[in-house]
């Protein structure tokens, strides 16, 4: 009876609680990507659009790379593989101008709408 109980509550813990979302940093869409023009924009234009950084790094010559990253994952059965989106913004700011930048995206199934 007691082993029974026990698989019971075990089911219920996977059926009910799998179902989890996780959310880091904020997502970067082709709007925000758009306005960044190399050799133009400067950086407090790049702080307004994407806010803080989560990390930045110091190059040689005095630049500096600001990284964004956003990371959402959604679990929708314990049974199957998590949908996740990631999305990886690296700017090459020199002199208080963006230099140049790298977009990634990575994503399995679709949580999201796609920008262009």
């Amino acid at each position: 009876m007691k082993f029974a109980r026990l698989a019971v509550v075990l089911l219920l813990i996977f059926a009910f609680g799998c179902g989890h979302l996780i959310v880091e940093g904020k997502r970067i869409d082709a709007s925000q990507r758009r306005e960044l023009i190399k050799g133009q924009t400067p950086v407090q234009r790049v702080v307004e659009l994407l806010g803080k950084p989560a990390k930045i790094e110091k190059l040689p010559a005095g630049a500096e790379k600001y990284i964004y990253q956003y990371y959402k994952e959604e679990y929708t059965h314990w049974w199957t593989l998590p949908k996740y989106e990631r999305q990886n913004l690296e700017v090459e700011i020199k002199d208080g101008i963006v230099q140049d930048y790298t977009f990634r995206q990575e994503s399995r199934d679709v949580i999201t709408e796609k920008d262009e």
